[in-house]
């Protein structure tokens, strides 16, 4: 089924453009309509869910000169992308402040190392998030315009993921052994409760993912049977 422009602009509920400051405004207040700017040749939508608050994706709908749908594309709204910034710089303060206080070598490269593997692997965890988000929210809109689509079900073990598991489970590890005989028994609760809960946010959504894989195998391998 082709999709049109018309189609595209039955998802907006409220005209506005894709500013910084109108993203500001939107993620301040709790408004839950489709939001979006028209184009001679582009669509842009975007919508706050529960699920979302202010880290909502923008989609973006280009159409050839026929007014017919060519490409979807998908980003972080530029409030989100500012948030997740700022987020590793405030929870784990502690982290860099500790590494520049009586400057000593080894404590600076293991405060550093650890402000960086905190960061990234909040970024996968936001990163995974916003993956199921943007997938759930694009087939809602589809439904609103009355589009099926096929869910299409993303590898948990291709190469590229399987090396980033042989990385970062191994220094989450280290990071809560360290946390609960080193950080913590030194009261540095106010660093050890937040490294705690990302890497524990991280390693749930993680292992969800890869039973949820496997689960799906196995349903398939029984219907081929």
């Amino acid at each position: 089924m082709e999709i049109t422009k018309s189609d595209i602009q039955k998802l907006i509920e409220v005209k506005k453009e894709d500013t910084i400051k109108n993203h500001f405004l939107y993620s301040i207040t709790k408004q839950y309509k489709s939001f979006g700017e028209i184009k001679e040749n582009t669509i842009k939508v975007w919508k706050r869910t529960n699920t979302t608050g202010m880290s909502y994706p923008i989609f973006t709908f280009e159409f050839n000169s026929e007014n017919k749908l060519i490409k979807t594309t998908d980003k972080l709204n530029p409030i989100a992308k500012f948030s997740q910034l700022l987020f590793p710089l405030f929870f784990f303060f502690p982290l860099l402040l500790n590494a520049f206080t009586d400057f000593e070598f080894k404590r600076f490269f293991a405060c550093i190392s650890a402000f960086l593997f905190l960061t990234f692997v909040c970024y996968l965890v936001s990163n995974k998030i916003s993956k199921y988000e943007k997938k759930e929210q694009l087939n809602d809109f589809y439904k609103i315009i009355g589009v099926k689509t096929e869910d299409k079900q993303e590898r948990e073990w291709s190469k590229s993921k399987i090396l980033t598991r042989l990385f970062t489970y191994p220094f989450c590890f280290a990071l809560i052994l360290i946390s609960i005989f080193s950080i913590i028994p030194e009261r540095g609760f106010l660093l050890a409760i937040p490294m705690l809960g990302i890497i524990g946010i991280y390693l749930y959504c993680d292992l969800k993912l890869i039973f949820k894989d496997k689960k799906i195998k196995n349903n398939s391998a029984k219907a081929k049977t």
